[in-house]
């Protein structure tokens, strides 16, 4: 389906015009419409490839819409028989990864809570249906894999000696990292400073649950780098052992090149220099963190 065709059903759908409507392209499986800043949301897989994802989407955005959660998640609203698209009411705010840097650590620690409470309540949904599952082994290698095919698009950005540094990291730390309870339950799968929607009174919500399957607890505790904000998430959970410093910190890192790998596909300058930015600081940067 063409991107007109595609705009014609959301405009058709919502009433909104051209000036309401904003097309995200960046996405790798899907076309995103974004209606008033996001207060509704339309995905239009790709290609049929990608129509299944859209199918366990769907599925976890119904399961959820039947809990009662302390924060905001999507509404499902829109679905079709044949998983062409869907669309949903959204979460207002900005993302956390815009604002971070201007908040105090009392507000940092007052989103973590809120994020912890919520990940409690996620993690304790048990009637998920047909839920893929993946272990931290199964991860580990994943993004291994990842990383191996991707790996020669960094040779422009790093010289030999701190790519070997890069690949060891891979190849030693990444398994390493991958620590947890290894007691498998539902998550996110991706909760980060780029899903998680701050508004303007500080509150927090929660968006894009694409990668939501069952994943070691630990799962949802690796994208927030922030250590202020990732303690106080965890103390709001009730667990001191969700996930180490350590893993945690290798997380981070390891999300960093991934993102970067990604940034570098899609041609996003900006999203290059600020991954290699914190690619140089936390891993090639001798004694950072210690």
């Amino acid at each position: 389906m063409s991107t007109e065709n595609e705009l014609e059903i959301v405009k058709l759908l919502t009433d909104a015009g051209d000036s309401r409507i904003d097309i995200c392209e960046t996405g790798w499986t899907s076309r995103v419409f974004i209606i008033d800043g996001g207060k509704i949301v339309f995905k239009f897989p790709r290609n049929e490839k990608f129509r299944e994802e859209c199918k366990q989407e769907v599925a976890v955005l119904e399961l959820l819409n039947r809990q009662q959660f302390s924060l905001s998640v999507p509404v499902l609203r829109w679905t079709t028989g044949d998983n062409s698209y869907f669309g949903y009411y959204g979460v207002e705010g900005r993302p956390l990864g815009e604002v971070i840097n201007g908040l105090s650590d009392g507000q940092k620690a007052e989103i973590g809570a809120q994020l912890g409470v919520f990940v409690k309540q996620l993690h304790g949904i048990k009637d998920y249906g047909d839920i893929k599952a993946q272990t931290l082994d199964e991860q580990a290698k994943e993004y291994q894999d990842w990383y191996r095919r991707g790996r020669d698009l960094l040779k422009d950005f790093f010289s030999g000696p701190e790519l070997k540094t890069i690949d060891d990291f891979f190849e030693n730390e990444v398994p390493e990292s991958m620590a947890g309870s290894g007691e498998l339950v539902f998550c996110h799968g991706d909760l980060d400073y780029n899903n998680t929607l701050i508004d303007s009174g500080n509150q927090a919500g929660v968006i894009d649950f694409g990668d939501a399957r069952l994943y070691d607890r630990s799962q949802d505790f690796r994208g927030m780098d922030d250590e202020t904000l990732r303690e106080a998430m965890i103390e709001a959970y009730g667990g001191s052992e969700v996930i180490s410093k350590a893993a945690a910190k290798a997380s981070s890192k390891m999300i960093d090149i991934l993102n970067m790998l990604y940034c570098i596909e899609r041609k996003d300058p900006v999203g290059i220099g600020d991954s290699l930015k914190r690619i140089r600081l936390k891993l090639l940067t001798k004694d950072y963190g210690k």
